[in-house]
């Protein structure tokens, strides 16, 4: 199961994710794909909504209400520039689209790994 990522940024410490409706809600916002904002924020191509809808996204999807998310961006943006949330929101999005079920902490036990096997075009 997805967890929630706790990233310590400008607004301080908190848990992000972008479940399903946060993702539907931030291609609505963007009137992008999320791996199209993704792919601003790391080209430093963004809007500004891409940035704020991100980590206020996120906020919510990580637990905290709506009301306490929006005041908490407008807060960050006081006290941090534009870009280096522009970071935050990388990270976040990179966390909700590409994360692995099977990177859990600890060791693998003898013989677990990756299962994925390809067949040769002579089976």
């Amino acid at each position: 199961m997805r967890q929630g990522k706790e990233i310590v940024w400008p607004g301080g410490e908190h848990t992000f994710m972008l479940n399903i409706g946060e993702l539907r809600a931030l291609e609505q916002k963007t009137n992008a794909g999320a791996f199209v904002t993704m792919t601003r924020l790391i080209s430093s191509q963004w809007k500004i909504d891409d940035v704020i809808s991100t980590i206020r996204l996120g906020l919510v999807g990580g637990g905290m209400s709506e009301r306490d998310a929006r005041t908490l961006v407008d807060h960050a943006f006081d006290l941090a520039s534009a870009y280096k949330l522009a970071i935050t929101a990388a990270v976040i999005l990179e966390h909700s689209l590409m994360w692995d079920a099977n990177d859990t902490p600890g060791e693998l036990a003898a013989g677990e790994g990756n299962e994925t096997r390809t067949r040769s075009h002579t089976e």
